[in-house]
């Protein structure tokens, strides 16, 4: 049997790169995805690759941060599949998809607010609408994806890093709240991770391996965390050991 056969897995961001790698690996795990994303053709093409290897998927095309849309969609999804167990909170991004990296000073206000709103207020409002059918089933996993940004910080990304740091609080905190019923909330954070299958040189301490990690890297690190019933309330740092510090001098 297939490690998450009869679940249902909702995943944000889920188009592309790490999101969509979370969602395919759920899906060959034998769960039902809700590919959430707010490229449509980015979430069809996820859940056509889903549907081809004989998954089952549902695209939720909607941007985080429409709340009402939000709620909307899992109203629909529990309609069609009964329940959500998993909730992977991975849309998100810092000023850099806006093509508007700069000092903290310069910032400009609808940056902050896209980088903030984006990151925690979209998992603020995943978590609630899902948390409703969570604790009627009084089973779930919530996991947020964070950064290294919570951990050490980032230049230039100022308000990410806030924005990291503040999914690790929620995390820790909604993690109290829920317990009762069974529900885990995890987070993960990971390093410098290669897009389209790009790898780049960074400090790392995996020998020959010292490079950007990989998206499978997170996926395989997200299904772990879902598979747990005695983990919440952690973060799970994945960076090939890049926050360990500067090794010898």
């Amino acid at each position: 049997m297939k490690s998450f056969e009869g679940r249902t897995a909702m995943v944000t961001g889920a188009g592309a790169n790490i999101g969509k790698a979370i969602a395919l690996s759920f899906a060959k795990e034998g769960a039902n995805v809700i590919v959430c994303d707010y490229k449509e053709n980015n979430a069809l093409q996820t859940v056509r690759e889903i549907e081809e290897m004989g998954g089952t998927a549902m695209a939720a095309v909607c941007d985080v941060r429409d709340r009402e849309k939000i709620f909307a969609y899992v109203d629909e999804a529990v309609k069609r599949f009964g329940k959500i167990d998993i909730l992977v909170n991975n849309a998100g991004g810092s000023a850099g998809l806006l093509n508007k990296l700069t000092r903290f000073i310069d910032a400009e206000r609808e940056t902050l607010d896209f980088v903030i709103d984006t990151n925690l207020k979209g998992s603020i409002h995943c978590a609630q609408a899902v948390l409703k059918y969570m604790v009627k089933e009084r089973y779930g996993k919530i996991i947020n994806m964070s950064s290294i940004a919570a951990v050490c910080g980032l230049y230039d990304r100022v308000d990410y890093a806030a924005a990291k740091a503040a999914m690790l609080g929620m995390a820790k905190a909604l993690a109290m709240e829920v317990g009762e019923y069974n529900i885990c909330v995890n987070c993960v954070s990971p390093g410098a991770i290669g897009r389209n299958g790009e790898k780049w040189e960074h400090v790392t301490y995996m020998g020959a391996n010292g490079r950007s990690g990989e998206p499978q890297d997170i996926a395989n690190a997200v299904l772990f965390l879902a598979s747990q019933d005695y983990i919440t309330g952690q973060n799970l740092v994945v960076d090939g050991g890049r926050t360990l510090g500067p090794g010898h001098i």
